[in-house]
């Protein structure tokens, strides 16, 4: 068993059949992260011997069933402290959800442990990014490490907002004006009070994960670092590939997220044939 506690890697679940494209995904964690305890996290009561067949040395972890019952409620699982406390005795987390695929276990070279967060850049246009297209603020959380203690720190200070969270019910939620005038005296530096996206943690607000970590989280715990564009182009590629692959200078990045619907790019370098992915899954 490993006995390294500086990251874990969380692969979450939720069906207890597993695709093709995600035993390729499995298939390579099991080559490039068997130095690490791999948690597959699934909901309490479900059969696990579709994962353990492929990959002996998962660590099982059942949680709450409610926890992965929908997008909605695993995007607020990953904004919970109680999640991050789950894994506590380590320093950080690889979130490793099965259409990630990682190539080698190079970490500090990817400037993996750098940042407070770390993921696939944003491009405008996300999933439809073309080239030259802007990089935006954030990172995709797919295939991402993130600091558990730095997490946790920053949740708990957003908890401690909650009379900005009953100002916001009150008044700002009501009045159009005077958000904007808000906005304006405060030159944008409070949006996230004056839109409520804060509202993650007080409310059934839903903001997908990703965003909250590399939007709302910096402007509310302006200490919480998020990697930059190109940092975030070493660690992995999702949008915008061939972009991607021409600004980080012709190298693979770390891994990858969603490699199974860009296949046209990906199977130049993932070496399974993309009508024969189920038979050739030993190849990776």
């Amino acid at each position: 068993m490993p006995a390294t506690t500086k990251m874990c890697v969380i692969i979450p679940v939720h069906k207890s059949a597993i695709s093709a494209d995600e035993a390729i995904s499995l298939a390579a964690c099991k080559a490039h992260l068997s130095g690490y305890h791999c948690y597959l996290l699934y909901p309490e009561g479900m059969d696990t011997k579709a994962y353990t067949a492929l990959h002996a040395g998962l660590l099982l972890h059942p949680v709450n069933p409610d926890w992965l019952s929908s997008i909605e409620k695993y995007n607020k699982m990953k904004v919970s402290t109680g999640f991050y406390q789950l894994f506590a005795r380590y320093e950080y987390m690889l979130t490793y959800e099965l259409d990630a695929f990682i190539f080698n276990d190079g970490f500090d070279a990817a400037k993996a442990f750098a940042f407070d967060y770390i993921g696939a850049p944003f491009f405008e246009g996300y999933w439809a990014a073309r080239p030259g297209a802007k990089f935006m603020k954030g990172c995709n959380s797919g295939f991402s490490v993130r600091n558990i203690q730095a997490c946790i720190k920053a949740l708990q200070v957003v908890s401690g907002l909650r009379w900005q969270w009953l100002l916001y019910r009150l008044s700002l939620l009501h009045s159009s004006r005077l958000r904007k005038k808000v906005n304006e005296w405060t030159n944008g530096r409070y949006e996230v009070f004056v839109t409520g996206r804060f509202a993650f943690n007080f409310a059934n607000f839903h903001l997908n994960e990703d965003l909250i970590w590399s939007e709302v989280i910096p402007k509310l715990v302006p200490s919480f670092a998020v990697a930059d564009p190109m940092s975030a182009l070493g660690f992995s590629f999702e949008y915008n590939l061939d972009e991607s692959l021409q600004l980080n200078k012709g190298a693979l990045p770390l891994g990858c997220h969603a490699w199974a619907k860009h296949l046209d790019f990906w199977s130049k370098y993932i070496n399974i044939k993309s009508l024969t992915r189920k038979e050739k899954i030993d190849e990776v």
